[in-house]
């Protein structure tokens, strides 16, 4: 299954008090050997089965192109205005897609495991699912997902309606669940220098 990937970055970074894809992770936090990464490459690595890779951001176009990563802003729609959260980010890489499957991270998980791509793609297949959404065994992580581009319209009227949230779009479309519960730890989010 041939698909594009967006790692989600558009967050404004609160607790962390900086851009959390462009944090660079201590030595002894990565999976990546003696090179200090930041989250977002990270994040990229496993990603990198993408035909298209995009950072979807709306202000740190340059220092993610400074990484060598293709950036990808909101795409802005009148009646949802700016800073509608990571479905506008979402809706933004479905439409932006030149394939016809869009694979999600967050830029906050990057201990994603190596497999992800693989089990997202296989499931999508052995289910025919057009929604797919990971889950760690006991919480779905509803900002990984694989989603087929023909979803953009539902997604465009769900926010045009004033939705918002994730999980609940995610419902209506009875969105199929990946199992990654042997990968749990994979799934943890930095948010602060706390949890790392």
């Amino acid at each position: 299954m041939k698909f594009d990937a967006v790692i989600l970055a558009g967050g404004q970074s609160l607790r962390m008090g900086q851009d959390k894809g462009l944090f660079v992770l201590p030595l002894e936090a990565s999976d990546q050997g003696i090179n200090p990464i930041t989250m977002v490459e990270s994040v990229a690595l496993v990603l990198n089965k993408a035909e298209n890779l995009w950072v979807n951001s709306n202000e740190y176009e340059a220092q993610y192109s400074n990484l060598g990563f293709a950036t990808l802003p909101d795409i802005f729609h009148n009646d949802i205005g700016p800073l509608a959260g990571p479905l506008l980010g979402i809706l933004t890489g479905l439409q932006a897609a030149k394939s016809d499957w869009v694979l999600f991270s967050p830029c906050d998980t990057p201990h994603l495991p190596e497999n992800y791509s693989q089990l997202m793609t296989s499931s999508a297949s052995q289910h025919y699912s057009y929604a797919n959404v990971a889950s760690d065994g006991e919480r779905r992580q509803n900002l990984h997902l694989l989603l087929h581009t023909s979803l953009q319209e539902n997604l465009l009227m769900y926010m045009l309606a004033g939705g918002r949230k994730p999980y609940k779009w995610l419902d209506k479309i009875k969105a199929q669940e990946v199992d990654f519960s042997d990968f749990k730890a994979g799934f943890k989010n930095i948010n602060s220098f706390e949890d790392i």
